[in-house]
């Protein structure tokens, strides 16, 4: 009995043995995968800021782009506005001098229908 004792005595030391040595390798392994998982997750932050940074600066371009047209357009139509105020007071001005009875009698009508529509409400 006394060497059964023994032999068990000596195989939970055995056993106890290979626990440490089973509990380092898994400390190097899950150390080894955190480096590894660590660099894995820096290269994907990189390439994701460096693909984010792409695409702001497409839309910026893009931006500009039609923001630079709007302007051109803009001003293309307040030259052509202001084109068309001056031809429309030329014109009244042309009226005015060629026909003052006619002018004078459409403003007075204006002034009474305009008289009428607002007492009337």
């Amino acid at each position: 009995m006394r060497a059964n004792g023994t032999a068990t005595a000596n195989s939970t030391k055995d056993l106890v043995k290979e626990i440490s040595v089973l509990k380092a390798q898994l400390k190097k392994l899950s150390t080894s995968i955190e480096k590894d998982a660590g660099g894995a997750l820096g290269e994907i932050q990189t390439k994701s800021k460096e693909a984010i940074d792409e695409v702001i600066e497409t839309a910026q371009a893009f931006i500009d782009g039609y923001s630079d047209s709007a302007r051109e357009t803009t001003k293309a139509l307040l030259n052509k506005s202001a084109e068309l105020r001056d031809e429309a007071t030329e014109t009244l001005i042309e009226t005015v001098k060629a026909r003052p009875i006619a002018t004078l009698a459409t403003v007075i009508g204006i002034g009474f229908l305009a008289g009428y529509l607002c007492r009337r409400s």
